[in-house]
């Protein structure tokens, strides 16, 4: 009988969520789709199985590897494709801010029309949900604005946005408006307004000190500031 090792729902992107051991039961999946992600442009297949306890399951394998269990949903439909393009969808949506949108290669089950039409809907409402939340300027967006920190909505939820992170680092704070609250895990920073006008605050401090040293050595070596990077800063703060 082919049955589900947990009954819990939902797209596997870390260890918090298990759905069991798959290398026993690999043969019980039909091959579904090919296509190509992230972008290094790796080829990918997916496959699916559906259990006697109304469930459906993804699974998938990259260039030859093991498969591995990436979703699974109870299903929703009485028709096989409907309960497809559901579990297609969650695991786009699920790995969109990591891995981008995936292009079609190939499926035994979905033409490129309508596979097309899965990522188009996303789009579509990703767009929805970025022109609602532009519309909700909280304080804590205003603030990002006023300081000139390059930020815009997601398109998750109405609350979802994304800004650079103050760092200088080549990641990004994740924005919520609903309680107006920012954080990054990549700086181990987090907080409202207040918090990150103190880390502001510190990061300016740690720069001026910086420019402050390089300028000091400049001055002792050529007796004179050399960069005009360190003379502009120089002018600008004093």
């Amino acid at each position: 009988m082919k049955t589900v090792f947990t009954k819990q729902e939902g797209v596997t992107m870390n260890s918090r969520l298990d759905f069991g051991d798959i290398k026993t039961i690999t043969n019980e999946f039909e091959y579904l789709m090919d296509t190509t992600e992230t972008m290094w442009e790796v080829q990918f297949k997916y496959f699916y199985r559906i259990t006697d306890d109304n469930y459906i399951q993804l699974a998938f394998k990259m260039d030859g590897g093991e498969l591995k269990l990436s979703a699974q949903f109870k299903l929703r439909s009485k028709h096989l494709k409907e309960n497809i393009n559901f579990i297609v969808r969650e695991h786009i949506e699920a790995h969109l801010p990591y891995d981008g949108f995936p292009c079609f290669i190939k499926s035994s089950v979905l033409s490129k029309q309508e596979f097309e039409a899965i990522v188009q809907s996303i789009k579509d409402e990703k767009n929805r949900q970025a022109i609602m939340a532009n519309a909700k300027q909280t304080p804590l967006i205003q603030y990002l604005k006023e300081k000139k920190i390059s930020h815009e909505p997601t398109g998750h939820n109405l609350y979802s946005w994304v800004a650079n992170c103050p760092s200088g680092g080549q990641h990004h704070i994740m924005v919520s408006t609903e309680n107006d609250e920012w954080g990054c895990g990549y700086c181990r920073r987090k907080g409202g307004i207040a918090e990150l006008e103190k880390w502001l605050r510190e990061i300016q401090i740690k720069k001026d000190q910086e420019n402050l040293s390089r300028m000091m050595k400049e001055i002792e070596e050529f007796g004179e500031i050399q960069s005009e990077y360190i003379r502009k800063w120089w002018m600008n703060r004093y």
